[in-house]
């Protein structure tokens, strides 16, 4: 691979290998230290949970003696589960190591290590931490309809509130939450929305302070969620306001909590991993694959980590099997991978595909 950290600024430089024997912490510091990564060592999982706060990324041994890996592991998650960790074991622990990647281990490498292995283990960790970034509410302060009018000047707009006259001025489309003064029914607006969709969306929801006022919080978050799952869909922009000085403490920690959870609603435990999303990205072309032509177009020469991750997409039913045991994207996988290929060009050109800019 020979990627040396000095090509891309946002590399990670902080990486924690732990391991009870000081030759193989030595060899393993000299190696991930020649890609231009800065590396801390600990002898045991104590000391690992000790130095946490100087790492980005663990590589942590299975088999240590007093705290071993896999309870090591669970700590770390208690503690911060953003953590990628990458468990080291033998041929004989892989086992294990499926076992810690089920308690939330990122992956697991093999001794001996093979250098490309170790380092395209580095590489696939900084680009879920990349992921995980990408999953969070972009929040500005400033006027809402200003932001709005400037995105949606060469996009299509559309606008949804209870006083959709702010919006006179501008070419867009206009979605009241309103009909004769009383609350529309959110389905009632979820067709208008439907009816109005075009690519590269931007949509603004104003008064979101209302549909809870109007309706349980639960079609509310729904709602939220699907809305913003049709702007991914349509490499669009969703942004969301509300003035939280009409609303009282209990309502607004309620509309806090709702808006945190919109974009991760989309990012279920099935996706939430490197491979699996390169997996759904290899089978987005509609096609059918053998297990050994998956492994073949990923560079996998792991079967037992293939066989977790395909496992775990077919039980959340991303991915199906036809009658002769080929992989296939469902529907839901369909979706998803218009989503993540949304969320990559977004990447490229770096925009923001969601903002939160309550009113004070």
């Amino acid at each position: 691979m020979n990627n040396k950290a000095g090509d891309s600024p946002e590399r990670l430089t902080r990486i924690m290998f732990v391991d009870d024997d000081p030759s193989i912490l030595d060899a393993a510091k000299t190696a991930i230290e020649s890609y231009g990564y800065q590396v801390v060592t600990a002898e045991s999982g104590e000391e690992c949970l000790e130095r946490l706060g100087e790492a980005d990324l663990v590589f942590l041994d299975i088999k240590m003696p007093g705290m071993d890996g896999i309870e090591t592991l669970k700590k770390i998650k208690q503690r911060d589960a953003s953590i990628p960790v990458i468990m080291i074991t033998a041929y004989a622990t892989v086992d294990s190591a499926i076992e810690a990647m089920k308690e939330g281990a990122f992956d697991y490498i093999r001794k001996p290590f093979d250098m490309d292995e170790l380092e395209g283990s580095i590489l696939a960790a900084i680009e879920e931490i990349k992921f995980e970034r990408l999953k969070q509410v972009g929040r500005e302060s400033g006027d809402y309809i200003e932001k709005f009018r400037k995105l949606a000047g060469d996009a299509h707009g559309i606008y949804i509130g209870t006083d959709v006259e702010r919006v006179k001025d501008m070419d867009v489309e206009t979605i009241s939450l309103l009909a004769d003064w009383q609350p529309r029914k959110l389905q009632q607006v979820q067709e208008d929305v439907e009816a109005s969709l075009a690519d590269d969306v931007v949509i603004a929801l104003a008064d979101v302070a209302y549909l809870f006022e109007k309706h349980p919080v639960g079609d509310v978050r729904d709602f939220l969620r699907w809305l913003y799952r049709m702007a991914s869909l349509h490499r669009g922009r969703l942004i969301l306001s509300t003035d939280f000085s009409q609303v009282d403490d209990k309502m607004a920690d309620d509309i806090r909590e709702v808006v945190a959870d919109i974009r991760l609603s989309l990012f279920s435990d099935s996706i939430s991993n490197y491979l699996r999303r390169r997996v759904i990205q290899a089978l987005s072309d509609g096609d059918t694959y053998s297990f050994t032509t998956i492994a073949q177009l990923l560079d996998i020469k792991d079967n037992p980590k293939l066989s977790f991750h395909l496992k775990k997409l077919k039980d959340d039913g991303v991915i199906k099997q036809d009658e002769d045991k080929r992989y296939f994207l469902s529907q839901m996988g369909m979706d998803i991978a218009e989503v993540l290929e949304g969320i990559r060009e977004r990447r490229v050109s770096d925009q923001t595909d969601f903002l939160w800019m309550p009113q004070q």
